[in-house]
């Protein structure tokens, strides 16, 4: 097993290295499972989100052990991205890789819990959606991109949202397929990375017209040209 740690958080690794068996026998909270599963655990005050992805087939199993990073690792170095670049996510903790016979089989990403409701709740899941939340989001979408930050997964189950007397604030997770660039993407790039925010039209509407308007752009033409991508997209 391979165990990479956090320097804020080696004083916890002998706790750290026990969390893939307490995942595996079941000895943690688990607060998600579909195709990966998410757990969550305290040890002395610090509560941590595991995240086990799933099993890998016996191609990427060669591909991921000599030819790219896996996802955990991703996850790992890519939280730190996000931070150096201004972006909120959750901090990270560790990353684990386990392997048989010198292949990589399954790997564990390790973060502190992050405070927030995720943004498809607020918005996709009520009849009538908050338009100043819906701008904010889009306002942190212009902020990524103008970082170079390209979000792998860009849904609104992936922005955790919490909101004080200075508005509303984000913390995206399920970085790990995410792309960076150095300064702000090409406009295509940055059209076609909103496509997956939601499928319910009206909100996708007024979230691309709220980061044209943001942007500088025409809204009715990124409008025409978002719907097609999400229509090709869904097809």
């Amino acid at each position: 097993m391979k165990i990479v740690i956090d320097p804020h958080y080696q004083h916890h690794a002998p706790f750290i290295a026990q969390l893939p068996r307490l995942f595996d026998e079941g000895q943690m909270e688990l607060i998600y499972a579909k195709r990966n599963q998410v757990g969550r655990v305290s040890h002395q005050g610090e509560t941590m989100i595991v995240k086990r992805f799933k099993r890998v087939n016996i191609v990427q199993r060669v591909v991921y052990s000599f030819f790219r990073k896996t996802k955990a690792e991703r996850a790992y170095l890519f939280a730190e991205e996000y931070r150096r670049r201004g972006i909120m996510t959750p901090r990270r903790v560790a990353y684990m890789e386990r392997r048989q016979w010198g292949l990589f089989t399954v790997g564990y990403f390790v973060s502190a819990e992050a405070q927030g409701t995720e943004c498809h709740l607020l918005l996709r899941e009520v009849k009538e959606f908050d338009v100043k939340l819906a701008d904010a989001v889009a306002a942190q979408v212009v902020l990524m991109h103008s970082r170079g930050v390209l979000h792998g997964d860009l849904n609104l189950s992936n922005f955790l949202c919490t909101e004080d007397s200075d508005g509303y604030h984000f913390t995206m997770i399920d970085i790990n397929r995410s792309k960076f660039t150095t300064g702000m993407p090409s406009d295509d790039a940055c059209l076609k990375n909103l496509v997956r925010l939601t499928h319910r039209r009206d909100l996708y509407d007024y979230l691309v017209r709220s980061y044209a308007r943001q942007r500088g752009w025409n809204e009715d033409a990124t409008a025409a040209a978002a719907l097609q991508l999400l229509n090709r997209f869904e097809h």
